[in-house]
This record gives C-alpha cells, structure tokens and sequence, in this order.
C-alpha cells in the first residue's frame, strides 16, 4: 500500500511538473506570435514641447534615443533670441544622463540646433544623420563635437534598419542613395538644395504599433515614397511633416499611411500659422485625431506593443 502511494504521488508531482512547464512555454510563444515584442517590454515615446521645433525622445527600456533637438535659440515671440533650454530641462525631468542614439533628420536649426550641447552635456554612443553635407554652423559644429568626444558617427538612407533594443525597430524610408548623391554634389559644386526633402524618413514598429517620423519632408518626397511603398506606409501615429505646413502631407500621402493619431510639433502662436488649416481639414476629413505641442504640451505615447495610448500634459 506504501509503495502504491508513493507511485501515486510520483505521478502526480510528474504531471504537475509538465503542465507548469507547458504553460510556461505556450505563453512564451504565444507572445512571441503575437506582437513580436520584449515580454513585459513597454515603448515610451515623448513629442516634447521645445517651441517651434521637433524633439522626440524614445525609451525602450533597452535604449535611449532623441530624434532631433529643436533650436538652441527661441526663434520668435516674446522671447525671440533667447537661450531656449526646454530639450534640457525635459531631459533633466525623465532623468536622462546617457544616451545611445542621438539621430538629426535634417540640417535645420529647429530640428539640430542643440546637437553638439547635447553631446556635450549627456553621455552619447551614437550620432545618426543622412550624411549630406551642409554649411551650416550648427551642422559643423555637430560633427565637430562628436569627433572631439568620441562618439561613433553613423550616416543612414533607405533601406537600412536601426534596432532599437527591446524589438523596437526603425525602417529608413528616405533619403534614397541617388537624393543623397545628388544633393552632395550639388553642394560640392556651388548649388542649391531643399534640405527639408532630405530628412530622415522611417517607420518605427514595435509589435503592432507602428509610428511614422517625418522630418520637415515635402510633398515631392511624399510622391516618391507613395510610388515605392504604397500601402507598406500605413502607421498608426503619424509625426506630421514640417510642423503641420501644408508644404507636407498630401491627400495621398495621408491616406495611404491612414494614421489614426497625429502629432504635430509646432510653437504656440507661431508666425508660420502652423499648423495650417489645410491639414486641420485634412485630419478631421479622416478621422484622424491630432495634438500639437503648441496646445498640449510635451505629448506622450505609450505602447505595450498591442495596444497604445496618446495624452498630452495639457
């Protein structure tokens, strides 16, 4: 009889054994199928308020990246030539003290003006830009301080892919290796460039969520984006191009990424009438829900890789 009961117990404890270790291996799985994504991984992506200019900073968990760095001065209002120390003092609120990526989608001061600050100030591995040369002293001084600090440069186009730890990836889209070429020799001899048309364009995924950076690209890019990818741009956030200018963000452009959120990084009152009421239009003719750091502040999304949030500070 002892030795029946303890067979029994053995069996037991054995099947007990297989069914955690079973479960254990399903859910593993089944994450993996589902999204992809890091397990109990999360995404935070803030659209920070740094007045007329673009700032995003990205945490995986894994990684700290910032696209663009808005302008080391307020370029109008009340405080027109001012230091503008908002990248620094949001930086400074999340507790950033490193960080791994610090990408420039274009050389214009609202999107790299505090670049070579930035290096200075803050631990930085990497510095991403299209590798399109440009006199701009902002520009210069960018490359400058990351040769004197040691940080790796690296120069993207389309095609290539930046893994953002955790299973965040981001696809570059644009500028295309012939842009590239003919903007640099247009440079090197003397002529002249739409430097907007050569920002960094890509699609950041993280499981199902999926979110679209623009730079300040125009419509002519928008074209040739539409004629490469077609339905492949379709994102769930849209950053929308040069601040919300209709300039951007052509009625096929924006239909076939069919966002579902936009976000628009502009200053409050701006001169520029950003965001223009062509895409005010565009966004409600769609559905599209939008915010802009001029009303809401610095603007934050959250994803799990499933499911996502959007909410400003105001």
């Amino acid at each position: 009889m002892l030795k029946n009961l303890l067979r029994n117990a053995f069996l037991l404890i054995l099947a007990l054994t297989m069914l955690l270790a079973g479960c254990g291996n399903t859910a593993g799985n089944t994450a993996a199928v589902d999204s992809g994504t890091n397990i109990n991984s999360q995404l935070i992506i803030k659209a920070i308020d740094v007045d007329q200019g673009d700032a995003y900073l990205i945490q995986t968990g894994a990684q700290v990246i910032l696209i663009d760095t808005g302008d080391e001065k307020y370029r109008e209002g009340e405080h027109k030539g001012e230091t503008n120390n908002k990248l620094f003092e949001a930086l400074d609120r999340e507790g950033i003290t490193h960080i791994n990526k610090l990408i420039v989608t274009h050389a214009h001061a609202d999107h790299m003006g505090c670049a070579a600050k930035i290096m200075k100030k803050y631990d930085v591995d990497e510095y991403i830009y299209n590798g399109i040369p440009s006199a701009s002293a902002h520009f210069r001084n960018a490359l400058k301080t990351a040769k004197a600090r040691g940080v790796n440069q690296t120069t993207v186009q389309a095609g290539d892919v930046l893994d953002f730890g955790k299973g965040v990836l981001f696809r570059v889209l644009s500028p295309s290796p012939q842009l590239v070429d003919k903007d640099t020799k247009a440079l090197n001899t003397g002529g002249k460039v739409n430097v907007n048309n050569e920002s960094i364009v890509g699609i950041l995924s993280f499981g199902n969520f999926t979110m679209m950076f623009t730079g300040d690209a125009e419509k002519d890019i928008e074209k040739e984006l539409l004629e490469k990818y077609g339905d492949g741009l379709a994102c769930k956030v849209y950053k929308t191009p040069h601040h919300g200018s209709h300039t951007s963000s052509s009625f096929q452009f924006v239909k076939a990424v069919h966002p579902e959120w936009g976000i628009i990084s502009c200053g409050k009152g701006n001169s520029y009438g950003h965001p223009h009421k062509e895409i005010r239009n565009l966004f409600k003719r769609y559905d599209i829900k939008y915010l802009t750091t001029a009303e809401s502040g610095t603007i934050t999304i959250i994803s799990d890789g499933n499911t996502y949030s959007v909410t400003g500070e105001q």
